[in-house]
């Protein structure tokens, strides 16, 4: 049966304020007036957001997916604004069931035919698929790097970005049976739905979405998505929850969400880069 998948959340960023120094037209060491402000060059606002993202689908065909894991990267470049391309998320520790997306005005901008992007032994290359937005769907999982440095490199300068990584587990395991006959066994409790997982991380936030389904899947019956820290325990709180009837279906999203601001050479700028590590997996309201 096919259910519709949302999207997952994680918080705000703030801006890192750095500086670059501009070296003296002579030979030696770089000189520093301090009477002249001109020779600190600070970067300023953010002129582009790149995203990378996994998604591992327990049962694809209970949720109508064409395959287990899919991997994308997208980014986008533009004139710098001061929004950031996330503020939509909800805060640490709050939940909703009325994510309202947000997308900041920009000015696109051209940064060549495509960017490249290489950490160690592993490349790839995302096109150029409108004005100032790149992307690309051919990312093998066995090749992808975790938590290794990636560097874009595009016509108009470079960037780097920190990949994340996945689960050694996550309870409770029924949510991930892969064959259709046993999905949807684990129970989600009305009282409230407790997960955890492992490994965590101390520099990214996670989101466990669940959406709700008629007991046959044919009605969308609505969804709550929780943000909280990387801790590896999350409770989902029964007044979500205790609206839907015991046995309804539902897909149940986690995600690990790494947001960074990186300097580049773009602009004199930053690039706002969000890693995402998305397990779905199935259950029921009990």
């Amino acid at each position: 049966m096919f259910l519709f998948l949302l999207l997952s959340c994680n918080p705000e960023v703030g801006l890192i304020k750095t500086t670059i120094v501009e070296p003296s037209s002579e030979t030696g060491d770089p000189v520093i007036d301090p009477s002249e402000p001109d020779s600190i060059t600070p970067n300023s606002g953010i002129t582009g957001y790149t995203y990378l993202h996994l998604k591992q689908v327990a049962c694809p065909a209970c949720v109508g997916e064409s395959q287990e894991i899919t991997i994308k990267f997208a980014a986008k470049f533009h004139q710098p604004i001061t929004d950031s391309h996330t503020q939509w998320i909800p805060p640490v520790g709050e939940c909703t069931d009325n994510l309202i997306g947000i997308d900041p005005s920009t000015v696109s901008m051209s940064v060549g035919d495509y960017v490249a992007v290489y950490s160690g032994t592993h490349s790839f290359y995302a096109y150029s698929v409108s004005q100032g937005n790149y992307e690309t769907y051919n990312i093998w999982e066995s090749e992808l790097l975790r938590d290794a440095t990636y560097t874009a490199v595009t016509e108009e300068g470079n960037y780097s970005f920190l990949s994340s990584h996945g689960f050694d587990f996550i309870e409770p395991y029924t949510l991930f049976w892969i064959d259709p006959s046993y999905a949807f066994d684990a129970p989600i409790y009305r009282s409230g739905a407790s997960f955890t997982w492992s490994p965590t991380s101390m520099d990214s936030i996670f989101t466990i979405t669940i959406a709700v389904y008629s007991f046959d899947g044919s009605q969308f019956l609505g969804y709550v998505s929780c943000t909280g820290n990387d801790t590896g325990h999350m409770i989902i709180p029964s007044q979500y929850l205790q609206q839907y009837s015991p046995g309804s279906l539902t897909s149940v999203h986690l995600s690990r969400h790494k947001i960074e601001i990186e300097e580049t050479s773009i602009n004199n700028s930053y690039i706002e880069t969000h890693m995402e590590w998305e397990v779905v997996g199935t259950g029921h309201i009990e």
